[in-house]
């Protein structure tokens, strides 16, 4: 499920490697969105996900133990699986992910499609393995000829 980076998640990439102005967040959550698509311009608290009470994002530590580029630079991935809490009540089906900087509302980092949708009913828990969260970068201008 590969997702691409917004306009917040390009502005922080480029502010902490760049004149370290922003610090990474130590924790990213991982937000389940219904039928309205993400985009790069969206707002955490703009996303479409489900507004039952028992909903709640999954959780992510920013560190090395859960992210890796597999020897891909351009690439990230998640390493362990992103657990959700289970739902007490039907959340609906659920078409697109977003990885965001806050528990509730925040910004959007990357957003993505789901490959396949999923319909989230009552006693089930929703989880990503590893390699199912994904950024790349690019493609990179070359020459031309290259």
């Amino acid at each position: 499920m590969s997702g691409r980076l917004t306009l917040w998640g390009a502005s922080q990439l480029l502010t902490s490697y760049f004149g370290n102005v922003t610090t990474p967040p130590p924790t990213f959550y991982v937000a389940l969105i219904r039928e309205i698509a993400p985009t790069p311009y969206l707002s955490g608290t703009e996303l479409d996900e489900p507004d039952n009470t028992d909903y709640a994002r999954g959780i992510i530590e920013n560190n090395l133990a859960n992210w890796s580029n597999g020897s891909t630079p351009q690439e990230m991935f998640n390493l362990r699986a992103v657990q959700f809490i289970t739902a007490t009540t039907t959340w609906g089906q659920c078409r697109f992910w977003a990885l965001t900087n806050s528990r509730v509302g925040g910004n959007n980092l990357i957003v993505g499609s789901l490959e396949t949708p999923i319909m989230v009913e009552a006693g089930d828990q929703v989880v990503f393995s590893p390699s199912d969260l994904s950024v790349s970068l690019g493609p990179f201008f070359l020459f031309e000829g290259e």
